[in-house]
Protein backbone atom coordinates (compact mmCIF):
# COMPACT_ATOMS: atom_id res chain seq x y z
CA UNK A 1 0.00 0.00 0.00
CA UNK A 2 0.97 3.09 -0.68
CA UNK A 3 0.84 6.04 1.69
CA UNK A 4 0.26 9.63 0.72
CA UNK A 5 -0.84 12.72 2.57
CA UNK A 6 -1.82 10.52 5.64
CA UNK A 7 -4.16 8.59 3.03
CA UNK A 8 -3.51 4.86 1.88
CA UNK A 9 -3.85 4.21 -1.42
CA UNK A 10 -3.84 0.12 -3.56
CA UNK A 11 -4.50 -0.59 -6.34
CA UNK A 12 -8.25 -1.80 -7.56
CA UNK A 13 -7.05 -5.53 -8.24
CA UNK A 14 -5.71 -5.58 -4.33
CA UNK A 15 -8.69 -3.59 -3.12
CA UNK A 16 -11.10 -5.80 -4.59
CA UNK A 17 -8.76 -8.91 -3.49
CA UNK A 18 -8.69 -8.02 0.16
CA UNK A 19 -5.13 -7.25 -0.02
CA UNK A 20 -4.49 -3.93 -0.41
CA UNK A 21 -2.21 -3.62 2.83
CA UNK A 22 0.04 -5.84 0.88
CA UNK A 23 -0.53 -3.48 -2.40
CA UNK A 24 3.23 -2.87 -4.13
CA UNK A 25 1.28 -2.07 -7.45
CA UNK A 26 2.92 1.59 -8.27
CA UNK A 27 2.48 1.14 -12.32
CA UNK A 28 -1.01 0.61 -11.50
CA UNK A 29 -3.95 3.62 -11.12
CA UNK A 30 -4.31 3.81 -7.78
CA UNK A 31 -7.43 4.59 -5.58
CA UNK A 32 -7.93 5.39 -1.80
CA UNK A 33 -8.73 2.78 0.64
CA UNK A 34 -11.60 3.51 2.21
CA UNK A 35 -11.68 3.99 6.29
CA UNK A 36 -13.28 1.00 7.90
CA UNK A 37 -17.47 0.96 9.23
CA UNK A 38 -19.81 3.12 8.50
CA UNK A 39 -19.21 6.78 7.26
CA UNK A 40 -20.06 9.32 9.77
CA UNK A 41 -23.06 11.14 9.05
CA UNK A 42 -22.93 14.01 11.31
CA UNK A 43 -21.61 17.19 12.12
CA UNK A 44 -18.75 17.31 14.93
CA UNK A 45 -21.31 19.85 16.81
CA UNK A 46 -24.27 17.58 16.67
CA UNK A 47 -21.71 14.64 17.47
CA UNK A 48 -20.69 16.85 20.96
CA UNK A 49 -24.31 17.11 21.66
CA UNK A 50 -25.34 13.57 21.88
CA UNK A 51 -22.47 12.91 24.00
CA UNK A 52 -22.96 15.68 26.59
CA UNK A 53 -27.18 15.78 26.40
CA UNK A 54 -28.03 12.82 24.65
CA UNK A 55 -29.61 13.97 21.88
CA UNK A 56 -30.12 11.38 18.94
CA UNK A 57 -31.53 13.32 16.12
CA UNK A 58 -30.80 14.05 12.56
CA UNK A 59 -28.15 16.42 11.63
CA UNK A 60 -29.58 20.15 11.36
CA UNK A 61 -26.30 21.38 10.52
CA UNK A 62 -24.87 20.45 7.06
CA UNK A 63 -21.67 21.20 8.59
CA UNK A 64 -21.87 24.59 7.25
CA UNK A 65 -23.29 26.94 10.36
CA UNK A 66 -21.14 27.84 14.11
CA UNK A 67 -22.62 26.25 16.81
CA UNK A 68 -23.88 29.41 18.29
CA UNK A 69 -26.03 30.24 15.53
CA UNK A 70 -27.83 26.76 15.45
CA UNK A 71 -31.30 26.97 17.00
CA UNK A 72 -32.14 23.53 19.15
CA UNK A 73 -32.14 20.77 17.62
CA UNK A 74 -35.20 19.20 20.30
CA UNK A 75 -38.46 19.47 18.14
CA UNK A 76 -41.25 18.39 19.97
CA UNK A 77 -42.41 14.96 18.36
CA UNK A 78 -46.19 16.35 18.54
CA UNK A 79 -48.21 19.15 19.88
CA UNK A 80 -47.87 19.30 23.54
CA UNK A 81 -45.35 15.87 24.26
CA UNK A 82 -41.92 16.07 24.11
CA UNK A 83 -38.96 14.68 22.74
CA UNK A 84 -38.02 12.28 24.86
CA UNK A 85 -41.23 10.93 25.60
CA UNK A 86 -41.92 9.87 21.84
CA UNK A 87 -38.62 8.47 21.41
CA UNK A 88 -39.21 6.31 24.64
CA UNK A 89 -42.90 5.41 24.23
CA UNK A 90 -40.91 4.48 20.57
CA UNK A 91 -38.64 2.18 22.24
CA UNK A 92 -41.12 0.48 23.91
CA UNK A 93 -43.51 -0.42 20.99
CA UNK A 94 -41.05 -1.01 18.35
CA UNK A 95 -41.23 -4.27 18.22
CA UNK A 96 -45.22 -4.47 18.24
CA UNK A 97 -46.73 -4.43 14.54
Amino acid sequence: QVLLNDKKYACETCIKGHRSSTCNHSDRPLFEIKKKGRPVTQCEHCRELRKSKQVHVKCLCDGKADPDTIVSHSIPAKKGQSYSKYWTRRRLHRGCS
